[in-house]
């Protein structure tokens, strides 16, 4: 997505599957400003544990698909969220570029699924019974938070919106439909969609949302405004 990455020195850095992984301090501040419970600060621990695997989990589904294509990959995770980088210098079709677009929002829908599969039959059969009531309800609310984030976020990603994966995927399809100007196409589509949605977010008082989809809309109109003068 967005923004300024550059590495600093309170990076935590690990590796994945034989990616690089790379975590901007900055990232772990959104997070809590995001899920802020000042009534309870391990709430808000959660809610970061599970920020961070979900959008890890998100960015391995788009790295482990360009690894798959021979383009070896590294992880940023930071303060607008995550990037999968990779060099894809041979070989770069319009089905890879929507395929690898796609493997992030699909890696959230699969663990999605899994928590929801595991939370139906952990407590259909008592698995948590012997824990205690605060022990318990940890427990519900980090797999309420993973279940939110990965498809709630991951619905939202697959809007037509640059620079949204689904705003990636429009455009490939834009530019093989259209190849004159399809990027051109592209940014229009994303303007639309992202001040509807910012229309939408800001009606129902989710500002956060509202703001983000609002600075989509205006990056694309300034992306749009540029490209048109090129010409």
């Amino acid at each position: 997505m967005l923004g300024n990455v550059a590495p600093t020195e309170f990076d935590l850095r690990f590796s994945l599957f034989g990616i690089p992984v790379r975590v901007h301090p900055l990232f772990w501040a959104v997070a809590a400003f995001m899920g802020w419970y000042p009534e309870n600060l391990k709430f808000t621990l959660v809610w970061m544990a599970c920020v961070f695997v979900s959008i890890l989990v998100h960015e391995l589904g788009h790295a482990i698909m360009a690894k798959h294509f021979g383009w070896p990959p590294e992880i940023v995770l930071y303060h607008f969220g995550g990037l999968a980088i990779y060099q894809p210098y041979s070989g770069l079709t319009t089905q890879r570029s929507i395929i690898i677009s796609a493997a992030g929002p699909m890696a959230g829908f699969v663990l999605y699924g899994t928590v929801w599969l595991f939370d139906f039959f952990s407590f259909r059969h008592g698995l948590w019974n012997g824990l205690s009531l605060e022990a318990r309800q940890y427990i519900i609310i980090a797999f309420n938070d993973l279940m939110f984030i990965n498809l709630y976020w991951g619905l939202i990603n697959l809007a037509p919106v640059l620079p949204l994966d689904g705003g990636h995927i429009c455009d490939d399809i834009c530019k093989s439909v259209k190849r004159y100007r399809g990027d051109i196409l592209a940014m229009q589509i994303s303007m639309v969609v992202a001040g509807g949605l910012a229309a939408y977010f800001f009606m129902h008082h989710q500002r956060y949302a509202g703001i983000m989809f609002a600075l989509f809309a205006f990056f694309n109109f300034q992306s749009y405004q540029q490209r048109n003068r090129a010409w």
